[in-house]
């Protein structure tokens, strides 16, 4: 641990700012995976559950909780599969 005051203010939002991106990365995972169950059944509502999931990722990315090229990659495997299965 830090001896320093604002070393130990820093580490203490450091671990803050951790739990937090965790819940949202998790979140977002879950909304992935329910995309993706979306997209495979045929469900009728896949292109309002892929909008979603693409705004998520998106905004991840803006807040610096995902980098870009990582949400631009994830939010491209969707439309991909959202392309295929509705052809």
């Amino acid at each position: 641990m830090a001896n320093i005051k604002s070393s130990k203010k820093r580490a203490l939002l450091a671990a803050e700012r951790n739990v937090v991106n965790s819940q949202q990365r998790a979140r977002m995972r879950n909304q992935v995976k329910t995309c993706e169950a979306a997209i495979e059944n045929q469900d009728q509502q896949k292109e309002v559950v892929l909008n979603e999931t693409i705004s998520t990722i998106a905004k991840m990315a803006q807040k610096g909780i995902l980098h870009d090229k990582t949400a631009n990659r994830k939010i491209s495997q969707l439309q991909k599969k959202y392309n295929v299965a509705s052809k």
